[in-house]
């Protein structure tokens, strides 16, 4: 191996990351608002905000105007963001909205089509009799995800069943599909008191995409914060992705907490985060 071999390795291997914005934290603000204001920032693309009670449905987003507007803002939209449940009797109607969102992220980019990510419903408690009927009611979803080609994301949450990194890459090895993966989120883990290298190693191989933000407290009383505004250390964070070759999706989630403060300005934290937490994503800090 020649020096400049090496060289060339080393720097692939580091090679800076982006960060995509979700515009779940641009309540009520129009597409392209949206868009230009992520492409002013810097951020390398964007999380869509989808589902039947959420910004924008599936089956009424314009794919001609979104599809405009990632080619004048140079901005991919990297995922959708769902809110599935895989409780309840009925789960009909949770399959029809991931048809949708699946119909839309094949119309949106049919080349590299946006993954789908959602949490999966229950309370940490219910996890051993959940356990065995997420894993019957994934297989559908996996089936649906395979036959429009897209990946689908659930994610361990620390409100939610399934809330531990090691139960969701189970559940990964048991329905063995190539479009069931993770969304790995460590401001749950964190919660959790879990080690961030060791945490994300439990959910290796299956991690698609990565949603970063922080905390404040510790359970039962705490409440979920921008990026940066807690004890997240993002210098190491990053350091552990490049030790891992990590080149999936970087998604800033705004949390239902932080936008429900009544004194919550999405340009405001939309800039807070490029300034603070993006430039280390970039090696720029």
């Amino acid at each position: 191996m020649t020096r400049r071999t090496l060289l060339s390795g080393l720097f692939a291997k580091n090679k800076p990351y982006g960060l995509a914005f979700s515009f779940k934290g641009f309540p009520n603000w129009p597409l392209e608002k949206s868009f230009a204001l992520c492409a002013e920032l810097g951020y390398s693309g964007v999380e869509l905000f989808v589902g039947a009670k959420q910004s924008h449905e599936p089956g009424k987003l314009g794919v001609d105007e979104v599809r405009r507007l990632v080619t004048k803002h140079k901005l991919p939209v990297q995922t959708l963001m769902e809110d599935l449940r895989l409780t309840g009797e009925d789960q009909t109607l949770q399959l029809q909205h991931l048809e949708a969102s699946l119909k839309l992220a094949r119309q949106i980019d049919p080349k590299r089509s946006p993954l789908i990510e959602t949490v999966v419903g229950g309370r940490n408690d219910e996890w051993p009799k959940l356990k065995p009927i997420f894993e019957e009611r994934l297989k559908p979803w996996a089936a649906l995800a395979e036959k429009y080609k897209v990946v689908i994301a659930i994610k361990p949450h620390i409100g939610s069943a399934l809330h531990l990194p090691e139960d969701g890459a189970a559940l990964c090895d048991r329905i063995n599909s190539r479009y069931l993966k993770l969304n790995y989120d460590y401001s749950h883990f964190q919660l959790q008191n879990l080690d961030l290298k060791q945490s994300i190693r439990a959910a290796l191989p299956h991690i698609a995409m990565i949603h970063i933000k922080d905390s404040i407290g510790k359970p039962p009383k705490f409440r979920f914060a921008l990026p940066g505004e807690g004890t997240i250390d993002y210098k190491s964070y990053v350091q552990i992705l490049h030790q891992l070759n990590y080149r999936d999706p970087i998604v800033v989630e705004v949390s239902s907490q932080v936008i429900a403060q009544p004194n919550y300005n999405p340009e405001q934290a939309a800039k807070q985060v490029a300034t603070t937490v993006l430039p280390i994503f970039r090696g720029r800090t």
